[in-house]
């Protein structure tokens, strides 16, 4: 596995392989394609693998080499504008560190999210008061003004995702009991996040809520901490699983095939486990005190 970054970004990433896709088509070998373009083979190997953002000139006599209709290449260069434009969480960056910044453009991008969360509610399901009180335990040293940022980049990484008007991440949670147990905060501010995912049960959505009752025992992912899968609308981007750690340099991102399945196992284990989505969740007036 390797560590978060921020880039390539999943923009660039599909960019580069139209890129590739384009010169197999046109029956171009890599070291021809780079001849041709008066570069070192590596250089086209970098640009093909989204390790660096091509120039317009550039990709412009790759079109024409690969003998790209005209009105096809304005629309691919004008996607190339799209790619090098930085993300909407660019704001953000005196707070966002890159391995963070990875992961929201990873999150951002995906059509689907499975997560289990084994401690906490999910980042993209907290309320303002319950991920107010977490950003303070996280940044004991910060001030008010940098928590309410921190705060905003939460709520616009939500807005980004599970409630963006157009095609909505599917978010679909498991959590654990005891994430129900325990106040965040205050009585209060537990009480709006039970409501909060009360609602989910009740009005779905693009949102698939399930908690796993300590009643069911072990489950494969007892051996786990927390961890989403990402899926994408685009068959070039593998699956991305993200596990994550107390500090973000123990947090790791993968698209090995072979963890990512070995996740999605254990979390539809797991769910089978779990009652159905339909299933109320206990509100503030049952939440400890």
């Amino acid at each position: 596995m390797s560590r978060p970054r921020s880039g390539p970004t999943v923009a660039l990433r599909l960019f580069a392989s139209e890129l590739r896709a384009r010169r197999e088509t046109a029956g171009f070998t890599l070291e021809a394609a780079a001849a041709a373009l008066g570069v070192h083979e590596m250089t086209l190997s970098r640009l093909e693998l989204a390790r660096t953002a091509p120039r317009r000139a550039t990709v412009s006599h790759l079109l024409r080499l690969y003998g790209t209709p005209e009105a096809e290449a304005e629309t691919v260069l004008a996607s190339l504008e799209e790619v090098r434009k930085p993300g909407w969480w660019h704001p953000y960056r005196d707070i966002l560190p890159d391995h963070l910044a990875g992961v929201i453009d990873l999150e951002s991008a995906a059509s689907l999210i499975r997560t289990y969360a084994p401690g906490v509610v999910p980042e993209l399901l907290q309320t303002p008061g319950y991920a107010r009180a977490l950003l303070e335990l996280r940044h004991p040293r910060a001030g008010a003004e940098e928590i309410c940022r921190r705060l905003r980049l939460l709520e616009e990484r939500q807005r980004h995702t599970v409630h963006r008007a157009d095609r909505p991440v599917r978010l679909w949670a498991l959590v654990e009991d005891v994430v129900l147990e325990r106040v965040i905060g205050s009585r209060e501010v537990m009480a709006e996040q039970l409501a909060h995912l009360d609602h989910f049960t009740v009005h779905r959505g693009a949102v698939t809520l399930q908690v796993i009752p300590t009643t069911a025992g072990q489950h494969p992912l007892l051996l786990s901490g927390s961890a989403d899968i990402l899926r994408y609308p685009h068959r070039q981007l593998a699956d991305r699983l993200i596990v994550r750690g107390l500090h973000p340099e123990a947090s790791t991102v993968t698209e090995d095939k072979g963890a990512v399945l070995a996740y999605l196992a254990a979390m539809d284990a797991t769910a089978a486990l779990a009652p159905p989505p339909t299933t109320r969740i206990r509100t503030g007036k049952d939440s400890p005190s």
